[in-house]
């Protein structure tokens, strides 16, 4: 017989799949089965049956979810969808600081002696509280000044009792990065000579590649030095993309018309590589799709036609990849995270230094190198962890609609959040426009994890200085410090007093805590206290929510001096009034409770239910 409508697709869930199999067996099938109840076979393979079909209706659902940008879920995921719209994810971001690097050099007549003025190498080391911080630049004490041309030297007299001057001083004043430098070795062989040869650094935390160079040979026992690292010759060039055939370098064909300011000019580079961070968290680096032949080479040798055969044969497009029978040097850094903030005059020891002194003396050159004296005038800030889940989504949503254009102020967001982790990043950041001006306002961490409105000038600049270019031609940025706005609440319960008072109080204080974690929130965000009410009222014991008051916490030497601009009840206790039961977020500021275990205050009452 015909079956009309017989099986109904829209059914998903196992109770609803169940009950369609039940009634096409009673309806089709009325004489094979004579029992239903549940311990009957039937219930069994009828149930079994529903199961498996919950099961692939939730695993397509689910698979589906992941396709979509809202909605999907796993790392794995955004970073496919990331990748289709060419942007790469990157990983946790150091925090930066300034250094005072300071020795001591002999007199020579009336001033110090310039002989004994020494030069630091990349990597050297400042070390406090258990972080490290490297240079990344050359630090040379013989110029008054630093990168970019501004002064950063520093020179002062040491006199003794008789007002004679025993020696000098000399203080450069650099910055300097969180992480420690590490070296990875890959030796090429025929089995590695393939287009976009990948190669996977061991550590979880890589925060940059400094350099990657190749050096003839398969056995080495050392590791090459800092000037092998930075030979050109040797080197493979960091790029955003395999396309990209040409790097900004320092132009040595040209003198500069002032210490600290070096000429640049583009550079074509054939060997080069991308750096990405896989979903689970390692650095991998790919390099490009051409690889030079011996053969090829071999059989062009003295033709007198190498140029032009070369043209045709080779195709450098996306870059040449490493050759067989050398060995791979990679030195990379590690480190970074929230936890890499630290206060100001903590780095205080010297780590690894490479230090350059070349004095006619021997022992006033070892006088020089170990007079070395590191501190850290200013906090180190802008750490941050690894991207979440929201934090990827949204970077991906703005990054495609921006299409390297920075046409919005979310296209400025977009691209702030791209800032190479070298630089330093704000842990929030908020853009908007304000009179004709694209306003930058951003939000560093200190040294315990709260937020800090007071972040390093050199963090500004930096931010102000990638941003141009890619700002619109008309377009006037500035980036400027956020506000803090702190916070704290007090509430009255009824509860039920067959609960423990304390027990109650901590849920609550964790809940608060929880539900007003920095990490969830960001800049220029309303606060919606009803959600907040309705978690606390779920807690075990608590019957009901009598009042809640939240307070303004400003200045006494603990709080920021922000004040919030939504209107007050109390000038004195500084209580605001709630709209709508709502704490209204600005652009340039954000919520925090700096103290939650002495500014989430709770008070009960205590009663027994009865039913």
């Amino acid at each position: 017989m015909a079956l009309k409508q017989a099986i109904s697709y829209d059914k998903r869930n196992f109770q609803e799949i169940r009950e369609q199999l039940i009634n096409f067996t009673k309806q089709y099938y009325p004489d094979l089965i004579s029992s239903f109840n549940d311990s009957s076979i039937y219930s069994l393979l009828v149930e079994l049956n529903a199961a498996v079909a919950d099961q692939l209706n939730f695993t397509i659902d689910r698979n589906f979810q992941e396709t979509q940008l809202q909605q999907a879920q796993e790392k794995r995921s955004l970073f496919g969808h990331a990748a289709n719209m060419g942007l790469k994810i990157g990983g946790k971001k150091p925090a930066i600081t300034i250094v005072d690097f300071s020795v001591t050099v002999p007199t020579f007549g009336d001033t110090f002696s310039k002989e004994y003025l020494p030069i630091l190498k990349p990597g050297t080391q400042a070390i406090g509280a258990g972080k490290v911080y490297e240079t990344t630049e050359e630090i040379d004490f013989s110029s008054p000044f630093g990168r970019g041309g501004a002064p950063n030297r520093l020179i002062i007299p040491n006199i003794d009792a008789n007002d004679k001057i025993q020696n000098y001083k000399i203080t450069k004043r650099e910055l300097v990065i969180n992480g420690v430098s590490k070296i990875f070795k890959r030796v090429i062989t025929a089995e590695d000579i393939k287009p976009f040869f990948e190669i996977i650094l061991p550590d979880k935390d890589v925060i940059s590649i400094e350099q990657c160079i190749s050096l003839e040979g398969t056995n080495f026992i050392r590791t090459p030095t800092i000037d092998e690292f930075l030979d050109d010759d040797r080197r493979f060039f960091e790029v955003e993309h395999l396309a990209q055939d040409s790097i900004f370098k320092e132009d040595f064909t040209r003198v500069s018309d002032r210490s600290g300011v070096v000429p640049g000019t583009w550079k074509t580079a054939n060997k080069r590589f991308i750096k990405e961070y896989t979903p689970n968290g390692f650095c991998k680096i790919t390099f490009g799709s051409d690889f030079q032949s011996e053969i090829y080479e071999n059989v062009i040798k003295g033709t007198g036609f190498e140029t032009q055969l070369g043209d045709f044969l080779n195709n450098n497009a996306l870059g040449q990849g490493p050759v067989v029978g050398t060995t791979i040097f990679i030195r990379y850094r590690v480190g970074g995270g929230a936890d890499s903030n630290i206060g100001r005059n903590v780095l205080t020891e010297v780590g690894n230094v490479n230090m350059t002194v070349d004095g006619p003396r021997a022992d006033i050159n070892r006088s020089v190198r170990t007079s070395l004296e590191v501190s850290n005038p200013v906090p180190g800030l802008g750490g941050k962890d690894e991207l979440s889940i929201e934090e990827m989504r949204k970077l991906i949503s703005y990054n495609f609609s921006s299409q390297l254009r920075t046409t919005t102020v979310r296209d400025y967001m977009s691209q702030i959040m791209k800032i190479p982790g070298k630089f330093g990043s704000a842990f929030r950041n908020s853009c908007f426009e304000e009179q004709n001006k694209v306003k930058v306002k951003i939000l560093a961490l200190d040294e315990n994890g709260k937020l800090d409105n007071t972040s390093t000038q050199t963090l500004k600049e930096n931010i102000a200085e990638y941003l141009t270019e890619f700002r619109m031609l008309n377009d006037y940025v500035e980036v400027s410090d956020g506000r803090v706005i702190n916070l704290s609440f007090e509430f009255d319960l009824f509860i039920d007093q067959q609960f423990s008072q304390s027990e109650i109080a901590s849920n609550v204080i964790s809940v608060v805590t929880d539900e007003l974690d920095i990490k969830k929130h960001t800049m220029n965000e309303n606060i919606y206290i009803g959600n907040l009410i309705e978690k606390i009222n779920n807690q075990p014991g608590v019957i009901n929510i009598i009042e809640t008051r939240i307070f303004n916490k400003v200045g006494g030497g603990k709080y920021s001096l922000n004040e919030i601009s939504q209107e007050l009840l109390n000038n004195n206790t500084r209580q605001i009034k709630l709209i709508d039961f709502t704490l209204f977020g600005e652009p340039s500021s954000m919520f925090e409770i700096k103290f939650p275990e002495k500014d989430i205050k709770v008070f009960v009452k205590s009663g027994r239910i009865t039913i």
